[in-house]
This record gives C-alpha cells, structure tokens and sequence, in this order.
C-alpha cells in the first residue's frame, strides 16, 4: 500500500522544520511526501528545501515540492490531492507534527479492518508542556460519523482522518473560505465511505494558538466565516439533498446559520434571502421581527 502525505505551506518558518522532520521521518517506507507552497511570503520552502538537502538526502526522490498563488488551506490541500499518486492520503498542516510510526500504524489498522477511512486521536499541544488528547468515538457507520461532523457533535478535523483516495470523489465541494473548512471537507468525505475505522491513538500533535479568535470581534468573525462556509455547502447540493450529506441535517445546519445571522451578522441575510424564511418557525417569526 502506497501512502501520499499533503502538507500545506504557508508563513510557518518557525515550525516547518519540526512538522518536516516528523513527515520525512516516517518509519513506513512507501510514502511519498507532497509539501503544497501556497504563496508562502517567508522563508517556510527554503528551510525546508535546505532540510531535505542536509537530513533526508536519502527520500528526496519521493519528495514533491508545488509552488502555487495563495488560495487558502482548502484549495492548497486539493492541489496536493491532484498529484498524489498513494492508495490512501493522510493530510498534516505545517505548524503541526505527526508521530513517526504514525503512517506504519494507520496502514496495518486500514489493512486489518478494510476500512476506507482510519480515524485517530490528536493530541491538542497548549504550550509550557500542557496538551490534552481529542477523542473521538466509534461509529455505526460513515453516515451516522458525517451527520455528527455536520451538527457539532464529532470532530471534524480533516488531519485526524486517513482515507483511501479513490473516496475523493471529483464531485466533492471544497471551500474558499477558512473557517470551519475541515468540516465542510470531512462530511463529504465520511458520507461517501463505505467503512470507517477507529484507532484510538493520538498520532497528531496540533499546535493550538486561538489568542486572537478570543475576542468578541474575533468570535463574531469566526462565527460569520463559518456560516457562509457551510451555506455555500448547503447551496452545493441543494437540488440534489436527499443523496448528499447535507439533506439528513438539512434543518440543523440552517438553524445555525440563521441564528448565527440574527446575533452576530445579519448582512448574511441581505446575501442570501432565502436564510429569513428557512430553520424552525420560532428562528422564522425573530427574522420577521427583527429584519
């Protein structure tokens, strides 16, 4: 079994070299390393160029560095997905590092259950030495897992999910906007699994820095980006719900949205007028009231 592993890079100088050193270290040999530049203004390519130069002279040949505009983590990580060439893709952001038998692991878990996709636990990294684990559970199935994603009741993290490529579909819909994307991608993914696995290890280190999303402007921002994320979903597959991800949580996600328009940004419904008039009729009486 081949493995493809995508990094992102973008302004992340300060801890390209931990997450590269993690990546390139792997202990499975059949892994082939797609490190995406997405119009990174700082040095992020050069250290790591020099790295493999000085460190992994030895995987260069399985190494592929793309230069693209900046575009964003979504489209960053479906530039990379185009030129993977492994059976199964495991995707890690730059500021982040994975443990170094983490593909060995994921690749006998996916063998010994057939599972299209293998989720993990991540270890959330605060500073000075604290960190706590994120734990998923187990599910009855990739849709029940998608729903969950879709209603906050899962995690949606795409950098904990280990999934056979030949389930990215063409048709899935990958956002523009970065708020929430892991999400967005991640129910489209699981929805059209056919089996999920769970190993319950934390192989992913993610690096926490949310200082600045704190503030209330910060949480009426991220809360706003969010909503046109998954309504720019919604509106992907709103003549084709009932076989889509989002019909089974058609009603939930428009609530949230509309709540979100009425207490933190209601220019949403100026852009999308049908929101005033969807969600539950008490949501539908405050937008006749307040709008």
């Amino acid at each position: 079994m081949k493995v493809s592993v995508i990094v992102p890079v973008f302004k992340v100088e300060g801890y390209i070299a931990e997450c590269a050193r993690s990546v390139l270290g792997q202990t499975y040999p059949d892994t082939e390393f797609i490190f995406v530049d997405d119009g990174s203004p700082d040095r992020s390519v050069e250290i790591l160029e020099d790295l493999i130069r000085s460190e992994f002279p030895s995987v260069r040949e399985r190494v592929k560095i793309i230069r693209k505009p900046n575009g964003g983590l979504p489209q960053a990580r479906l530039t990379g997905l185009q030129a993977a060439t492994g059976d199964y893709i495991l995707h890690v952001d730059s500021d982040d590092w994975i443990e170094l038998d983490a593909v060995e692991k994921l690749v006998a878990e996916a063998e010994r259950t057939g599972a299209d996709l293998v989720h993990f636990f991540v270890r959330k990294e605060k500073g000075g030495g604290k960190s706590h684990v994120s734990r998923d559970r187990e599910y009855v199935s990739p849709q029940e897992y998608s729903r969950a994603v879709l209603t906050f009741r899962a995690n949606g993290y795409m950098v904990n999910k280990f999934a056979r490529r030949s389930c990215y579909r063409p048709d899935l819909f990958y956002p523009v906007i970065n708020m929430h994307e892991d999400m967005v991608l991640s129910c489209q993914l699981l929805f059209y699994c056919s089996k999920v696995a769970l190993l319950p290890e934390p192989l992913y280190h993610y690096r926490r820095n949310n200082a600045a999303s704190e503030t209330r402007q910060g949480r009426r921002e991220r809360r706003a980006l969010s909503a046109r994320n998954f309504l720019d979903l919604y509106e992907f597959y709103r003549d084709r719900l009932e076989d889509s991800p989002v019909g089974p949580v058609e009603r939930e996600l428009l609530d949230r949205c509309v709540w979100i328009g009425l207490r933190w940004d209601r220019s949403l419904f100026a852009e999308r007028p049908y929101l005033a008039k969807a969600g539950r009729w008490d949501l539908r009486l405050l937008c006749s009231i307040l709008l």
